[in-house]
């Protein structure tokens, strides 16, 4: 009897964090302007699947799904967080900082940027065959911090 208590305690606990933990959906009108914004110029013609808010550590954040299976993030003020192309897509090129872009191209030829995110103190990118970059703005390598990735200033 407590074994199976115990088990149904444990299913409900991880129902509820599960729920706490999700978005909430919402319209896509309800996105912020400038994040609508973005959408149209970055991926014009393109459909929300879904688009979910949620309260973050520096406010309310944002999740966009696009039909074409493009994922995207934005912060409070509906600028971009995280964008991630649709399988077989690249990243809009005008959201990649031209150091970025100039690194890449002259380190990982016949490669294409496939996600990009801004991390404190620069941007985390992940190539087409996988690999993953810490750069800044600039095309300069950052060094992760011991004990996990986050950049080092």
């Amino acid at each position: 009897m407590k074994k199976t208590l115990s088990i149904v305690m444990i299913a409900i606990a991880a129902s509820m964090s599960t729920m706490m933990w999700a978005g909430t959906p919402i319209n896509s009108s309800e996105l912020p302007k400038a994040a609508t914004q973005f959408l149209t110029k970055h991926f014009p013609g393109e459909n929300v699947r879904k688009a979910e808010k949620d309260q973050g550590r520096r406010g309310m954040e944002y999740e966009v799904d696009l039909t074409s299976g493009a994922e995207l993030e934005f912060n409070e003020d509906g600028s971009w967080k995280e964008v991630k192309a649709a399988h077989g897509k690249t990243v809009p090129a005008a959201i990649v900082p031209a150091g970025i872009a100039k690194y890449v191209a002259a380190n990982y030829k016949g490669l294409s940027i496939i996600e990009i995110a801004r991390k404190r103190g620069g941007y985390e990118v992940e190539l087409s065959d996988k690999t993953e970059l810490h750069l800044t703005a600039e095309g300069t390598p950052m060094q992760p911090r011991k004990g996990g990735n986050r950049p080092r200033h």
